[in-house]
């Protein structure tokens, strides 16, 4: 069983993934100008299994409104267009051309900006409960230190006090991620 000291690093080395993860969900989002990780991690059928993108091409914008995908392989230019085409039900169309992949992203209605903010609202709480399950995880081991008399009850008790403090901590810069990302989108 690990000491306070240990969970408390363990509690803030958690949460902090959970963030990464959060501001890497926030940026695939579209907010106006193209970012390249809007494609990168979709998955492409290639050599007989899936890759993410950017293991199989160059991806680049252009500009902001535009992405060029070049993959290094030009037999799997139908396959980049599909997976496109998936990930985006339809929404774009992929055009193939001289050995590349053009991708034409329109400009972000008011109804979309809507709905782009509530993805964003109900991702904020998937991780947000993310950050309550590693809560609840580590106060559990702290508990259990107690139980089985390796910790007093006065240390247990400042050790769940500091617990719902990082917690406190990492969910409002959840919240204030979101707002950021709200704020970009309405604008």
């Amino acid at each position: 069983m690990a000491d306070i000291a240990t969970l408390q690093q363990q509690t803030t080395q958690e949460m902090t993934e959970v963030i990464e993860s959060f501001k890497t969900e926030m940026q695939k989002i579209r907010i106006g100008s193209v970012n390249i990780e809007v494609v990168k991690n979709i998955s492409v059928e290639a050599y007989g299994s899936y890759m993410p993108m950017y293991q199989v091409a160059t991806i680049t914008s252009p500009s902001a409104a535009s992405m060029v995908i070049t993959p290094w392989d030009k037999g799997l230019l139908n396959n980049i267009a599909s997976a496109i085409g998936e990930e985006f039900k339809k929404e774009i169309n992929p055009n193939i051309k001289d050995n590349s992949v053009f991708i034409n992203f329109p400009p972000l209605t008011q109804e979309k900006k809507e709905e782009f903010v509530k993805v964003i609202k109900e991702k904020g709480e998937q991780f947000r409960q993310r950050l309550r399950d590693v809560r609840q995880e580590i106060k559990s081991d702290i508990e259990a230190l107690k139980t089985n008399g390796e910790a007093p009850e006065d240390v247990v008790f400042k050790a769940l006090e500091a617990l719902d403090e990082t917690t406190k901590k990492f969910t409002e810069q959840i919240s204030e991620i979101y707002e950021n990302k709200k704020e970009q989108l309405l604008k």
